[in-house]
């Protein structure tokens, strides 16, 4: 015989038990806010170097007048792999290659000025890779155009942590609270749509298949 779910009946145990699904939602807030301050900090540090140039003059082609040329010229080249193996060698830090520091900071041009950003999980790398790669870049400069007009002029010795541990957090929250609920709405209507009880006159016939001659009604003393 197929099974019919009353969804009135449903809903109305799940009213009757309001007190205890309010009861197990404020239990499953409170294990989530517990689990919430013990989140691990998956945002971002970012830190800053910043490389002071002075103009220089040079000729774009053979021929041409002398043209000011600025910083911005070689502003590809820091994310160069020679830049990045030189910042490698400079760190010595085992986990950080030639591959992945080259994702790890980007750049940003203001007049004479160059900085570099880099992004990290932790504080002290990402200090320790932003003045990595402004000397390495620095170098690999001179290297190049044997010019002395480029050098670091402030180095990063902080980082700014941008919080995205803050969404995991909330996110964390919610997901106890919500299958707190969810599973305390579940049991009860579990218990309800399996329960022994005859809860209304269909129930009693079966759907009609069967004629009702009494029901014995269950009176609480």
């Amino acid at each position: 015989m197929e099974m019919k779910i009353n969804c009135r009946r449903c809903f109305y145990e799940l009213w009757r038990k309001k007190r205890l699904i309010a009861l197990i939602v404020l239990l499953s807030l409170l294990i989530g806010i517990y689990m919430m301050l013990n989140v691990k900090e998956m945002g971002n540090y970012s830190a800053t170097a910043s490389i002071y140039s002075m103009f220089y003059y040079g000729e774009k082609e053979e021929g041409t007048k002398n043209r000011e040329i600025g910083i911005e010229e070689f502003s590809e080249v820091v994310e160069s792999s020679n830049v990045a193996k030189r910042a490698v060698a400079m760190l010595n830090i085992e986990w950080i290659t030639v591959h992945n520091i080259q994702s790890m900071y980007q750049i940003s041009i203001s007049g004479n000025f160059l900085y570099v950003s880099t992004y990290s999980y932790d504080k002290k790398t990402a200090v320790e890779v932003a003045n990595a790669v402004a000397e390495a870049f620095v170098i690999e400069y001179k290297n190049l155009t044997g010019l002395e007009n480029i050098q670091v002029f402030e180095k990063a010795d902080h980082a700014t942590y941008y919080s995205g541990d803050a969404r995991n957090r909330k996110l964390t929250l919610l997901i106890f609270t919500g299958v707190g609920f969810f599973l305390i709405c579940a049991i009860v209507v579990f218990c309800t749509i399996f329960s022994p009880k005859i809860q209304d006159y269909e129930e009693c016939t079966l759907d009609g298949t069967i004629e009702l001659l009494g029901v014995i009604p269950e009176i609480k003393k």
